[in-house]
């Protein structure tokens, strides 16, 4: 009986586990899905869907941005600058999300833009307004 609890309890702590992996982006803001650029639902659990439009929100500069994509192990794949706002393309093996392509055949699964002071950060594309 001992067995099958302590099994249990592994399986429980795997999947958690498993679900935070998939979903880096609750730990560096309030994740929220969006559908038809309206936000539908927090994500404060653990797993959202691949398919799903993503995006935190959080105060910051530069070094912030950087930083929170570094946290779940994006790597710059573009950047573009324009109106004092910063886009970055980036790809992140631990998202989910399926790769988009760049015209310049760059892949990327997370975006994330700083204007203002205010980052957002979100896959497989930002959506909304940032």
């Amino acid at each position: 009986m001992k067995k099958l609890c302590v099994a249990v309890v592994l399986f429980a702590v795997g999947i958690v586990f498993v679900a935070v992996w998939f979903s880096p982006l609750v730990w560096i803001g309030e994740p929220t899905a969006y559908y038809d650029n309206m936000p539908v639902a927090s994500l404060d659990g653990l797993c959202y869907r691949a398919d799903e439009l993503v995006r935190v929100d959080f105060s910051g500069g530069e070094e912030e941005m950087y930083a929170a994509l570094s946290h779940i192990g994006a790597s710059q794949t573009a950047r573009a600058e324009t109106d004092g706002m910063i886009i970055v393309y980036a790809f992140s093996p631990r998202v989910c999300a399926a790769p988009q392509s760049l015209a310049n055949g760059a892949k990327y699964n997370v975006m994330a833009c700083l204007r203002d002071g205010h980052i957002s950060v979100g896959t497989p594309v930002l959506s909304g307004c940032y």
